[in-house]
């Protein structure tokens, strides 16, 4: 069974603002992700079930917007299984 077809842990729901940044800076594992920024001050590593976990252009094409996702929590990423764009522009999150 491929990995994002396990089910993982719990599913769960976040919302924040969708924004890409370097991750594993200095190692062999440096790469551009998608993170999502929580109103609390927390960053969280996307990847949607079935995408390449190196490049999302469905993904990064929403850059910027407040997104809520669905899915279930990895060891180093959230593993996204449905998401939906928020109209709104919500000046608590980053």
């Amino acid at each position: 069974m491929p990995a994002d077809q396990d089910t993982g842990g719990p599913p769960e729901r976040l919302r924040g603002r969708l924004q890409r940044a370097r991750v594993a800076a200095g190692s062999k594992s440096e790469h551009l992700a998608l993170l999502l920024a929580l109103a609390d001050g927390d960053r969280v590593t996307l990847r949607r079930a079935g995408a390449n976990p190196f490049r999302d252009p469905e993904m990064e094409a929403l850059e910027g917007q407040v997104l809520i996702v669905e899915g279930e929590r990895r060891e180093r990423y959230f593993l996204v299984r449905h998401y939906t764009v928020c109209n709104d522009d919500d000046a608590s999150l980053p």
